[in-house]
């Protein structure tokens, strides 16, 4: 068996993508791990578990990764690194990060209970926060694009987001890649890492408060 972290030979397309679920995380669960497989790699998206378990396995034992347990869920170190094999191990492109985030998402219910968001003031300003930086992303884009920005498209768009939103967080991401694609990282980073009910409330607060644009 090769020692941990040295590789005699380069991962396969499968194994490639397994590493990149991680982002840029060292240590991912390996449920999360196999939801973020599915949406990153359209291509192998029927893969059972089982079968992404053994590629695991397979990983494991050439030194790319190694298991370990996170609040008594079972998980994955990466040790494979940049250098060591000259390949992009890192999303590949900005819609990668929202597919990371989408997988991510629908991990949580399997790993823990339900729990109730509490409004409170603190959140309320730091939704508000975000959703300003989501409408200055969004003007800047249709800045770069148009040479232009329009308040009540910024609006138009800031409300069919909420919409697409509480359909669904695929139904955004679909709004997103083909309406606003200028934003997907920032969309992407906030979805991944406050979730959708964060992100929802920033977008409906920052809807609101530019409603007087309205078509």
């Amino acid at each position: 068996m090769p020692e941990r972290g040295r590789q005699e030979e380069s991962p396969n397309e499968i194994e490639l993508d397994i590493i990149r679920s991680f982002g840029w995380a060292v240590v991912e669960l390996e449920e999360t791990l196999y939801e973020r497989f599915l949406h990153l790699s359209a291509r192998r998206s029927i893969m059972s578990l089982d079968a992404f378990k053994s590629h695991l396995k397979e990983m494991e034992a050439k030194g790319w990764i190694s298991p370990i347990h996170l609040h008594g869920f079972k998980g994955y170190k990466k040790l494979l690194a940049e250098k060591d094999d000259g390949k992009s191990l890192e999303p590949k492109i900005p819609l990668d990060e929202i597919r990371l985030a989408l997988g991510s998402k629908k991990a949580l219910p399997k790993m823990k209970p339900e729990e109730t968001t509490k409004i409170n003031r603190e959140l309320l300003d730091k939704s508000e926060t975000v959703g300003q930086a989501i409408q200055m992303a969004l003007e800047a884009w249709m800045l770069r694009e148009k040479g232009r920005i329009s308040k009540g498209q910024v609006h138009e768009h800031m409300k069919n987001m909420c919409h697409a939103l509480s359909e669904s967080e695929e139904d955004l991401f679909e709004y997103v890649r083909t309406q606003t694609p200028g934003i997907l990282i920032e969309v992407g980073q906030i979805l991944r890492s406050r979730g959708s009910d964060f992100l929802l409330l920033s977008l409906r607060l920052s809807e609101a408060s530019m409603r007087k644009y309205s078509y």
